[in-house]
This record gives structure tokens, C-alpha cells and sequence, in this order.
């Protein structure tokens, strides 16, 4: 495949079969890298305040090289610089104001003043401007927003399919007729929940009974977002329920007696799962905690091998923290019928993940300029060898947004030659949050002038 074709619209890469992207050479990669982030910077530099002051911050008119081009990523911190005070006194109409300044969909039609809580808001942009906002979990109560605008819409489906596609295997072409099992909500705002929607319109053609749901209802972001500022505030030693207003209060406190009752209706949708779809191909992602339960859950009712062998599953988020027993993957897989369990790796701010191959290292993607940043002084590292560092990416497949950022992680990359063949970079398996690395502390340090990026998002919470 010449990289070449990919020059100006390097998003139709998502298009390919995995194994076609990645078996491009990597000298044509960069140079595709190299004309597209230029491209993508000079078309939102002046679209995007954000973006100009952190430019300007560090001169930069024209990008000269790739890891000049690490001065440009976005700490993951700005999707949610704006005044948690917005939310709290439903000023929703300021809350769309700031984040008109990290997109380029046009949100001036937005009615939002009369909204009065963050579903409501999320479900205006939606209807309103057809722009989804992906939420984080938000476990301090303050959740970060990331636009997908119009021009994202349409990728979001084959995003969403990627990682279920094995790298040197054909790719299916029927898997229309494949539901996707959902263990959670069917209305979600997180990134997962926007993968959800996308499948069921462009895949399933709004057929919902190809989305095997165990809860019908919605995982409330204000639930999430307050729930998070509770945690925080008892751990102050304050109370802080006193600025929140009754309705979002009777939500939450419907949310945590709905809770009492959750392991028994999770136990009856593996039943009724197991039963239903037994011996047939699904497709499910979910990380390895989830799967343990659904394993578990098995067990009880003397199931095992209960899916297709031919089932697409996947991976991802790890252990999401939680001390699982040593043998776990065997039970699992077990389980669920299959001799290996794909994973890829990711986050919200990314199109898609990047997927494992079979020396069990995460490549990333042709559309996605990676970088691995020195921790203490933010400086990006050559671009051949071996390093560990903060991973950062710029995704070009993202239109409406800078698909700059900065991650919280520590990673293992190598720019070269992976043991299965393709050529790199690639990141090793292990990962770790910087805040676990340094005891709880994430201070991020970013290429060039820390106190530029500081700067930038000083600029972005001060727009009015």
C-alpha cells in the first residue's frame, strides 16, 4: 500500500485491513506523518484558541520535524479546564462557550440556557449540533469532554471495529450478523458508549437486538461527575452536598439504591446470556475484571466453553487495578472457548487502539504520530532505539479537534523492528500510570516550556 494515497486524508487509513496499515514501511509512514500533522496544524492553528497560544508560546509558525511537533501536545488536563463552578450553578450556555474553543463544529446554534444538568447538556450537542461528547470517568468529579464533531461521525464505526481484527488474519466481512455483547448501560457518553451507538446505526442497521444489553437505562455523567465530587470533598473532611441541587441529588441517591440490587440482575443477564447465545459467535469487549465475573458467573451454573471459538473478544484497560488470582487468564479463556485473548491499548482521546501483535507488543497505528517524553524534562526521545517515558500521540484521523495529547502514562516504546515483523514503534506490555510511578503524584512535564502549556490552558479556562 503507498503511503502516498494517505497524504491529505490520512483518516481513510482506518479503512484498510490492520495487517495492509501496519506493514507499511515505516520511512513512508513518516514522511505521511510528517506532511499530515503540517497539514492538520495549519488548518486548526487559527481555528482553535488553544492551539494558537500554545504555538505562539513556543514560535512555532511551521512544524519542521516530527518531535518538533511534541511541543504541540495538549496535556490531558485541558478537556476539563473549564470552572467546575459552570456545571454547578447550570451555566451550561458558558459550558458550550469553552468548548467551542477545542472544536471546530459550530455550536453557536446550541440552546443552552435553560438546561439544567450534564445529561441534558451532552444530549442537546447531540441533537443540535451532531456533535458527541465523549466524558471520562472522572473519578475526582470533574470530567473531562471531548468533542466528535460531524466530521468524525463517520469513522467512529470502523474505529470502533478495528481492534477486533487480528493482525495477520483475513478480515470478516459478515460480522453484521454478530451481536456485540454489552455489560454495562446502553446509553453511555464515555468512549465506549459512543463505539456502542456508532455499531448499532452503521453496522446493525438500528437493530437492537443485536446488542445483547444487561442494563437498558443510562450511566448518568452527572451521577458520575457527582458522585466523583463527593468522594472528594469526604475526604477533605467536608460534607458537599450543600451546593448541589435537589435533582441531581435524588438522582444520585436513585442511583445508589438502584446499586443494592445490581449483583442480582448481573447474575440474571449471564443466565440468561449463557442460555441465548451459547455455542454462537459474539463479539464483546471488556477488560480482564469484567470477563473474570462473567467466568465466574459460568462456573456457578457449571458452564464452560459457552461461546464460539470463531467469537471476536477483546481487551483492554488491563486490571483496571484490582488484584485478580494468579490463574485468571486460563479461567478465562477457558471460559469463554478461545485460546487467546486479544488486547489493545488506547484511551478516550484516541480514534481507536492500538492492537497487540504476536509478541504480545502494542503497535500503533500509521495515523498515529507517537512520541515518548522524558519525565522530568518533558524533551521527546529520538526517534530509533529503546526508551521509557510518557507516551503522547497526536492522532491525524481526528478532523474536528487537535488530536494532540499528552497521557498520564509510562511506557516502554521502541522506534525499530518488532520481534514479529513489522516494523515499529511499538510499546511493550506493561504500562503504569505516572500517579502509581510516583506515589500518588502526577506532576506532567511537557516538551519545550512547561509553563507554556500552563499558559494555554490558563488562556482556554479565561475565554468568556
Amino acid at each position: 500500500m503507498d503511503a502516498r494515497s494517505f497524504y491529505e486524508n490520512p483518516q481513510d487509513m482506518l479503512h484498510l485491513p490492520v495487517s495492509e496499515s501496519l506493514a507499511m514501511p515505516s520511512d513512508d509512514v513518516e514522511a505521511l506523518q510528517l506532511h499530515a500533522v503540517r497539514k492538520r496544524f495549519a488548518e486548526l492553528r487559527d481555528r482553535l484558541p488553544p492551539l494558537a497560544k500554545l504555538a505562539a508560546e513556543h514560535g512555532i509558525d511551521e512544524i519542521a520535524d516530527l518531535n518538533q511537533a511534541a511541543a504541540l501536545l495538549f496535556k490531558h488536563s485541558v478537556y476539563k479546564s473549564y470552572p467546575l463552578s459552570l456545571i454547578e450553578k447550570g451555566r451550561f450556555d458558558r459550558l458550550t462557550h469553552w468548548l467551542g474553543n477545542l472544536t471546530t463544529a459550530d455550536l453557536s446554534g446550541v440552546e443552552a440556557k435553560s438546561i439544567g444538568s450534564v445529561d441534558e447538556w451532552l444530549d442537546t450537542l447531540l441533537e443540535q449540533a451532531n456533535v458527541r461528547v465523549v466524558h471520562t470517568t472522572g473519578t475526582s468529579g470533574k470530567l473531562s469532554f471531548l468533542p466528535r464533531g460531524p466530521d468524525d461521525e463517520p469513522i467512529q464505526a470502523r474505529s470502533t471495529l478495528l481492534p477486533y481484527l487480528r493482525i495477520g488474519e483475513p478480515e470478516p466481512t459478515d460480522l453484521a450478523q454478530v451481536p456485540v455483547i454489552i455489560v454495562g448501560h446502553r446509553t453511555m457518553f464515555n468512549a465506549y458508549g459512543a463505539g456502542v451507538d456508532a455499531l448499532a446505526k452503521h453496522l446493525y442497521g438500528d437493530d437492537e437486538s443485536m446488542l445483547p444489553v444487561m442494563d437498558p437505562g443510562r450511566l448518568s455523567a452527572d451521577v458520575l461527575s457527582l458522585a466523583g465530587r463527593l468522594a472528594s470533598a469526604e475526604n477533605r473532611g467536608e460534607l458537599g452536598r450543600s451546593q448541589i441541587s435537589q435533582g441531581i441529588l435524588d438522582r444520585l441517591d436513585a442511583f445508589v439504591e438502584a446499586q443494592k440490587s445490581a449483583p442480582q440482575r448481573r447474575a440474571a443477564f449471564f443466565e440468561d446470556l449463557f442460555e441465548s447465545q451459547r455455542g454462537k459467535r459474539v463479539m464483546m469487549a471488556g477488560n480482564w475484571g469484567m470477563y473474570l465475573e462473567m467466568a465466574e458467573a459460568g462456573s456457578r451454573l457449571g458452564i464452560d466453553k459457552v461461546f464460539s471459538p470463531e467469537s471476536r473478544f477483546l481487551c483492554s484497560g488491563g486490571t483496571k487495578g484490582k488484584t485478580l488470582p494468579d490463574d485468571y487468564r486460563e479461567r478465562i479463556l477457558d471460559f469463554l472457548g478461545i485460546e487467546d485473548m486479544p488486547e489493545g491499548y488506547g484511551m478516550s482521546e484516541m480514534t481507536t487502539l492500538m492492537p497487540r501483535c504476536s509478541a504480545r507488543k502494542y503497535h500503533a497505528l500509521p495515523w498515529m504520530l507517537v512520541f515518548l517524553l522524558d519525565p522530568r524534562t518533558g524533551e521527546p526521545a529520538p526517534r530509533s532505539g529503546t526508551h521509557t517515558g510518557r507516551f503522547g500521540v497526536i492522532d491525524l484521523a481526528i478532523q474536528s479537534r487537535w488530536g494532540g495529547i499528552l497521557s498520564g502514562d509510562e511506557v516502554t516504546m521502541t522506534f525499530g523492528k518488532c520481534a514479529c515483523g513489522l516494523d515499529g514503534p511499538y510499546i511493550e506490555g506493561d504500562i503504569r500510570r505516572f500517579s502509581e510511578a510516583e506515589g500518588g503524584d502526577d506532576k506532567i512535564t511537557c516538551a519545550g516550556a512547561p509553563e507554556a502549556h500552563d499558559n494555554a490552558l490558563a488562556f482556554l479556562a479565561d475565554l468568556d
